[in-house]
């Protein structure tokens, strides 16, 4: 019998050796906001928090078996996942949480491309963005990928919760944009932190917000206090690779 998901929250993405990103970055940010956190690896990845060399990907069969070994024993009400290789596998993921878990709201974050300029995603059709957004709770674009699926797609307007990211303007003001499926919008604030760039901060983000969800917030309450805790993630230090010990959540 499962043991009950209220405080746990599955993380589907990328293994980063530093930690900076991927399921390493996914689990510390969850467990500062008292939750705990279990993964399931998509891909090994070889980078630091300055360069990525390569990537070895994992196919449906490998990652359907870890979440099985998962859900043989927990139940999740929450799935936060990260990079995957291509929409025909994440769309096939996506089927099988339907069947397994068919309650859990699941975030995605659409990392469709390194911040070193590695593509992780390089095909981009309306159609699979249509399958794949319907099954989600949350996307979480940053402003090059939100512009790249909205082309995809015709339209600016996505059947899901959109949270357009702001971290990449070219301004002081680096807030969020919640967006809802209506077309109503939540401004989430945000300030440029100068100096303090980081490895990795899409991915704390988002888990962030999945953590928070989980804790019972509500879709605009979560990615408020996910802005708050990856501003406090950037404010340690000014190396690249952050510090979450450091974080008082």
């Amino acid at each position: 019998m499962a043991i009950a998901k209220d405080n746990l929250v599955l993380s589907i993405a990328g293994f980063d050796p530093c930690g900076g990103a991927g399921i390493l970055a996914d689990i510390q940010t969850m467990h500062q906001l008292k939750v705990q956190g279990m993964a399931v690896v998509t891909a090994l990845t070889y980078q630091n928090e300055d360069d990525l060399w390569g990537i070895e990907w994992k196919d449906f069969d490998p990652i359907k078996s870890q979440i099985d070994a998962l859900l043989a024993d927990y139940s999740f009400g929450v799935v936060k996942i990260g990079i995957i290789n291509g929409l025909d596998l994440l769309n096939k993921l996506l089927q099988y949480l339907e069947k397994r878990i068919p309650n859990a709201r699941i975030i995605w974050d659409p990392v469709l491309k390194s911040s070193s300029g590695f593509d992780f995603v390089k095909k981009v059709e309306s159609d699979e963005f249509q399958n794949i957004l319907k099954r989600v709770h949350l996307i979480t674009p940053n402003r090059w990928e939100f512009d790249k699926i909205s082309a995809a797609l015709g339209s600016e307007t996505w059947p899901t919760n959109v949270l357009k990211k702001g971290g990449h303007s070219d301004t002081s003001d680096t807030s969020d944009i919640l967006i809802k499926p209506d077309g109503s919008q939540v401004k989430i604030e945000g300030k440029r932190i100068e100096g303090k760039d980081k490895h990795g901060t899409g991915c704390v983000l988002s888990s962030a917000v999945a953590a928070s969800i989980n804790k019972g917030m509500s879709l605009e309450d979560a990615c408020k206090a996910a802005k708050e805790y990856t501003e406090k993630y950037l404010q340690t230090g000014t190396a690249k690779l952050g510090r979450h010990f450091e974080i008082n959540a």
